[in-house]
């Protein structure tokens, strides 16, 4: 197991049971990378404040891999990016 990416809805950002399973990757050295779904669902002058707000609750983590992936699968958002990442974890391993 190379990463696991967490998936969080944008609309309600990590919530406590979330934030347990980090608290489980990051106790057993599992490197994780947080994906924001349904980011079209915020107002686009909020998500600035949605990946600083997700980004100050992970960074500290150890085992969080830096860099948040904001997607929607409806309208296609971030998902050259995310498939982009876990092609290049596959492409190094």
């Amino acid at each position: 197991l190379k990463r696991v990416y967490v998936l969080i809805d944008a609309r309600h950002g990590i919530k406590k049971n979330d934030a347990e399973v980090l608290d489980l990757l990051d106790k057993a050295a599992v490197s994780y990378q947080i994906v924001l779904t349904k980011i079209d669902k915020i107002k686009p002058a909020g998500v600035p404040r949605l990946l600083e707000e997700t980004h100050k609750l992970t960074y500290k983590r150890a085992a969080c891999f830096p860099g948040i992936i904001a997607t929607s699968s409806e309208k296609g958002e971030g998902l050259d990016e995310l498939r982009a990442a876990i092609a290049l974890l596959i492409k190094e391993y």
